[in-house]
């Protein structure tokens, strides 16, 4: 049996949440179609005070919603996660305010997140690297908003990495994709995995949600700026800078090393891969060739983000920028390597200040965040064209989709595909 084509499509919901992108393998096809696919490109890891002095850590045209589906439509099996939160699951995020009132700090660990989503997208070194940072930087600067409120970055670049986005809520839940996972670069000058050449050149689109006062739901902006360095951190702090005139330092980072065997990797034919969810009998699917994240784990993730707040005084700025020199030479995971947790990266950023701190928050897992469903599958089915839909139902045994973000996968025989479409049509 020939090996499955792919089918991407990456929808965007009329409602301002999070980009859909589900990934539709089929058994054997004629052709390969891609509806609408807008990825984007991401970075490395770089800090800066906007405005003042920079300091390079060394790792540092709205879519259709589509259709409504009825709620007997739901899935009649138990949805059974093999990737469920790690039991070690430690990330957290830690904020606080300098007592005077002048600077805001905020710190997060995202190891095991950055891990689970290398694990289940099958993620290189590169891509992995690029992702964490993007995840992470979206996280710190969600952080603080209302939970249905977002803040989606897409790096759309010309490297080889074709595109990263990540986008995060304010309930600290988070999702990401790299358009190439297996990307291989030599290292940059300084021995680094060199993001920035994987990125390339191009542009930094930044999509916000916000509630208005008096609005049901909330309002999306959209921004587009270009990518600086391809440097994750850099380009989302000059984008705060210059389109926000959020004046701080960001710096975020990924280290990742080589396991020894055992380590679970990404493969779409396994259950380790994610969840699976069986809609009636359907022939067994090929296991794909097993990707480069294979024997690669991300040891430490994290970051941290500091602003400075209206009418920050003199004395406090100043303390700031010397707090900053004095772990310039630390990257945000050597900090985390070192043992310390988010509060205590806070204290290092905050010493002399006098920081007072909120209570910690958990940072979800990608488990937890991913908001997939066979709701979402089937309105992704009913925008291909009929004709083209016909020829796929027409042609497979089963069809099978899995989720970009969790690699949960949904399985259908093509007799189940066209009733549960023809209820749908029915119910609008």
């Amino acid at each position: 049996m020939a090996a499955p084509w792919l089918w991407t499509v990456l929808s965007h919901d009329a409602t301002p949440l999070l980009n859909e992108c589900v990934l539709l393998s089929f058994l054997p096809m004629k052709t390969v179609a891609t509806l609408l696919c807008t990825l984007a490109h991401g970075a490395s890891a770089t800090a800066f005070l906007a405005g003042r002095r920079v300091c390079t850590l060394a790792q540092g045209a709205p879519f259709p919603a589509g259709r409504r589906l009825a709620p007997s439509l739901r899935p009649a099996r138990a949805f059974v996660s093999a990737c469920s939160p790690a039991d070690d699951n430690s990330d957290h995020m830690a904020t606080a305010v300098s007592r005077c009132g002048s600077v805001s700090a905020k710190a997060i660990v995202t190891s095991s997140l950055v891990n689970e989503a290398t694990r289940l997208q099958g993620l290189g070194g590169l891509a992995a690297v690029a992702l964490g940072r993007a995840l992470t930087c979206s996280l710190l600067v969600a952080d603080g908003l209302k939970d249905d409120e977002t803040f989606q970055i897409n790096f759309n670049g010309d490297g080889p990495l074709r595109g990263v986005m990540a986008t995060a809520n304010g309930k600290l839940e988070s999702r990401g994709y790299v358009g190439n996972p297996a990307v291989t670069l030599p290292p940059n000058a300084a021995g680094k995995l060199d993001v920035g050449a994987g990125v390339g050149q191009g542009s930094l689109s930044v999509v916000r949600t916000k509630h208005l006062p008096g609005a049901e739901a909330p309002t999306q902006y959209s921004s587009i700026t270009a990518i600086r360095s391809g440097e994750i951190p850099e380009d989302v702090n000059f984008y705060l800078l210059e389109s926000e005139q959020r004046q701080g330092a960001l710096a975020a980072g990924v280290f990742v090393s080589s396991a020894g065997e055992g380590l679970p990797c990404y493969n779409p034919g396994a259950p380790s891969a994610g969840a699976q969810v069986e809609i009636g009998a359907a022939a067994p699917m090929p296991a794909p060739a097993v990707p480069a994240s294979s024997g690669l784990r991300v040891e430490a993730a994290g970051g941290w983000y500091v602003q400075l707040l209206p009418f920050a005084a003199e004395e406090a700025i100043e303390q700031l920028e010397a707090n900053i020199a004095a772990i310039q030479s630390r990257s945000p995971t050597t900090l985390v390597r070192e043992g310390l947790d988010a509060r205590g990266i806070v204290e290092l950023l905050l010493q002399g200040l006098e920081p007072q701190f909120a209570p910690d928050k958990r940072v979800k897992s990608v488990a937890e965040s991913c908001p997939c469903s066979e709701e979402r599958v089937l309105r992704t089915m009913a925008l291909i064209p009929k004709a083209e839909l016909a020829d796929i139902l027409n042609t497979n045994e089963v069809v099978e989709a899995r989720c970009e973000f969790c690699g949960t996968t949904y399985r259908s025989t093509p007799e189940q595909m066209r009733e549960r479409l023809a209820a749908a049509a029915l119910s609008e």
